[in-house]
Protein backbone atom coordinates (compact mmCIF):
# COMPACT_ATOMS: atom_id res chain seq x y z
CA UNK A 1 0.00 0.00 0.00
CA UNK A 2 1.32 3.34 -1.00
CA UNK A 3 0.48 5.18 2.23
CA UNK A 4 2.85 3.13 4.40
CA UNK A 5 5.90 4.59 6.12
CA UNK A 6 8.27 2.47 4.02
CA UNK A 7 6.90 4.15 0.90
CA UNK A 8 7.81 7.55 2.30
CA UNK A 9 11.26 6.30 3.27
CA UNK A 10 11.83 4.83 -0.19
CA UNK A 11 10.74 8.15 -1.66
CA UNK A 12 13.36 9.85 0.53
CA UNK A 13 15.94 7.39 -0.85
CA UNK A 14 14.94 8.20 -4.44
CA UNK A 15 15.01 11.98 -3.91
CA UNK A 16 18.29 11.88 -1.97
CA UNK A 17 20.08 9.76 -4.56
CA UNK A 18 18.72 11.87 -7.41
CA UNK A 19 19.99 15.00 -5.64
CA UNK A 20 23.48 13.48 -5.43
CA UNK A 21 23.80 14.01 -9.18
CA UNK A 22 23.25 17.77 -8.82
CA UNK A 23 24.91 18.61 -5.48
CA UNK A 24 28.63 18.90 -4.68
CA UNK A 25 30.00 15.87 -2.87
CA UNK A 26 33.40 17.06 -1.62
CA UNK A 27 35.59 20.14 -1.90
CA UNK A 28 39.05 21.21 -0.78
CA UNK A 29 40.54 24.65 -1.30
CA UNK A 30 43.68 26.55 -0.42
CA UNK A 31 43.66 30.34 -0.34
CA UNK A 32 47.46 30.56 -0.18
CA UNK A 33 48.07 28.36 -3.22
CA UNK A 34 44.91 29.56 -5.00
CA UNK A 35 43.96 25.93 -5.73
CA UNK A 36 40.69 24.08 -5.44
CA UNK A 37 39.53 20.48 -5.88
CA UNK A 38 35.84 19.70 -6.40
CA UNK A 39 34.19 16.29 -6.54
CA UNK A 40 30.73 15.95 -8.02
CA UNK A 41 28.80 12.92 -9.19
CA UNK A 42 30.25 13.08 -12.68
CA UNK A 43 33.73 14.67 -12.39
CA UNK A 44 36.67 15.59 -10.19
CA UNK A 45 38.23 18.94 -11.06
CA UNK A 46 41.51 20.44 -9.90
CA UNK A 47 41.52 24.20 -10.43
CA UNK A 48 44.46 26.62 -10.11
CA UNK A 49 42.99 30.06 -10.11
CA UNK A 50 40.40 29.91 -12.86
CA UNK A 51 42.25 27.36 -15.00
CA UNK A 52 41.39 23.69 -14.86
CA UNK A 53 44.59 21.69 -14.31
CA UNK A 54 43.06 18.22 -14.12
CA UNK A 55 39.58 16.93 -14.80
CA UNK A 56 38.78 13.27 -14.40
CA UNK A 57 35.49 11.48 -14.82
CA UNK A 58 33.70 10.05 -11.79
CA UNK A 59 30.59 9.07 -13.70
CA UNK A 60 30.45 5.83 -11.69
CA UNK A 61 29.09 7.80 -8.74
CA UNK A 62 26.43 9.45 -10.91
CA UNK A 63 25.38 6.21 -12.57
CA UNK A 64 25.14 4.40 -9.23
CA UNK A 65 23.12 7.28 -7.76
CA UNK A 66 20.66 7.20 -10.65
CA UNK A 67 20.45 3.40 -10.43
CA UNK A 68 19.73 3.57 -6.68
CA UNK A 69 16.98 6.15 -7.26
CA UNK A 70 15.39 4.00 -9.96
CA UNK A 71 15.54 0.85 -7.79
CA UNK A 72 13.87 2.75 -4.93
CA UNK A 73 11.08 3.98 -7.22
CA UNK A 74 10.56 0.48 -8.62
CA UNK A 75 10.53 -0.91 -5.09
CA UNK A 76 7.72 1.48 -4.14
CA UNK A 77 5.52 -0.03 -6.84
CA UNK A 78 6.13 -3.59 -5.60
CA UNK A 79 4.21 -3.20 -2.33
CA UNK A 80 2.17 -6.37 -2.91
CA UNK A 81 5.34 -8.48 -3.25
CA UNK A 82 7.11 -7.84 0.05
CA UNK A 83 9.79 -10.49 -0.48
CA UNK A 84 10.77 -8.89 -3.79
CA UNK A 85 10.64 -5.50 -2.10
CA UNK A 86 13.03 -6.71 0.63
CA UNK A 87 15.38 -8.10 -2.01
CA UNK A 88 15.32 -4.81 -3.89
CA UNK A 89 16.07 -3.04 -0.62
CA UNK A 90 19.16 -5.18 -0.06
CA UNK A 91 20.30 -4.59 -3.65
CA UNK A 92 19.77 -0.86 -3.19
CA UNK A 93 21.78 -0.87 0.05
CA UNK A 94 24.66 -2.50 -1.80
CA UNK A 95 24.45 0.01 -4.66
CA UNK A 96 24.46 2.96 -2.24
CA UNK A 97 27.33 1.44 -0.22
CA UNK A 98 29.38 0.94 -3.40
CA UNK A 99 28.77 4.56 -4.40
CA UNK A 100 29.90 5.68 -0.93
CA UNK A 101 32.97 3.47 -1.16
CA UNK A 102 33.92 4.83 -4.57
CA UNK A 103 33.39 8.35 -3.24
CA UNK A 104 35.80 7.67 -0.37
CA UNK A 105 38.31 6.26 -2.85
CA UNK A 106 38.11 9.39 -5.00
CA UNK A 107 38.43 11.65 -1.96
CA UNK A 108 41.30 9.95 -0.15
CA UNK A 109 43.32 8.43 -3.00
CA UNK A 110 42.87 11.09 -5.67
CA UNK A 111 41.58 14.36 -4.16
CA UNK A 112 43.43 14.76 -0.86
CA UNK A 113 46.98 14.13 -2.19
CA UNK A 114 46.69 16.78 -4.93
CA UNK A 115 47.88 19.63 -2.70
CA UNK A 116 48.26 20.17 1.04
CA UNK A 117 47.71 16.52 2.05
CA UNK A 118 47.26 17.54 5.69
CA UNK A 119 44.01 19.30 4.76
CA UNK A 120 41.17 16.81 4.34
CA UNK A 121 38.60 19.09 2.72
CA UNK A 122 34.90 19.41 3.40
CA UNK A 123 32.07 17.04 2.54
CA UNK A 124 29.19 18.63 0.72
CA UNK A 125 25.47 18.11 0.72
CA UNK A 126 25.73 15.41 -1.96
CA UNK A 127 27.70 13.21 0.42
CA UNK A 128 25.20 13.82 3.21
CA UNK A 129 22.39 12.89 0.81
CA UNK A 130 24.07 9.52 0.19
CA UNK A 131 24.28 8.87 3.93
CA UNK A 132 20.62 9.87 4.43
CA UNK A 133 19.60 7.59 1.55
CA UNK A 134 21.48 4.63 3.03
CA UNK A 135 19.88 5.12 6.45
CA UNK A 136 16.39 5.63 5.01
CA UNK A 137 16.78 2.49 2.89
CA UNK A 138 17.80 0.42 5.91
CA UNK A 139 14.86 1.70 7.96
CA UNK A 140 12.45 1.04 5.06
CA UNK A 141 13.72 -2.54 4.87
CA UNK A 142 12.95 -3.01 8.56
CA UNK A 143 9.37 -1.79 8.08
CA UNK A 144 8.89 -4.02 5.04
CA UNK A 145 10.18 -7.00 7.00
CA UNK A 146 7.85 -6.14 9.89
CA UNK A 147 4.87 -6.13 7.51
CA UNK A 148 5.91 -9.49 6.09
CA UNK A 149 6.17 -10.98 9.59
CA UNK A 150 2.72 -9.59 10.46
CA UNK A 151 1.18 -11.16 7.34
CA UNK A 152 2.85 -14.52 8.06
CA UNK A 153 1.59 -14.52 11.66
CA UNK A 154 -1.94 -13.70 10.48
CA UNK A 155 -1.83 -16.57 7.96
CA UNK A 156 -0.76 -18.96 10.70
CA UNK A 157 -3.84 -18.17 12.82
CA UNK A 158 -6.29 -19.02 10.07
Amino acid sequence: MLQRIQTLLLLVVAVAMASVTALPIWEKSSATLNEKVQLSAFNLEHLKGNACVLASSTAVIGVLAILAALVAIFSITQYKKRVLQMTLGVVNSVVIAVSLGYTFYQVFKVGVPMFEPASQGDYGSGFMAMVVALLANMIANRFIRRDEMLVKSADRMR
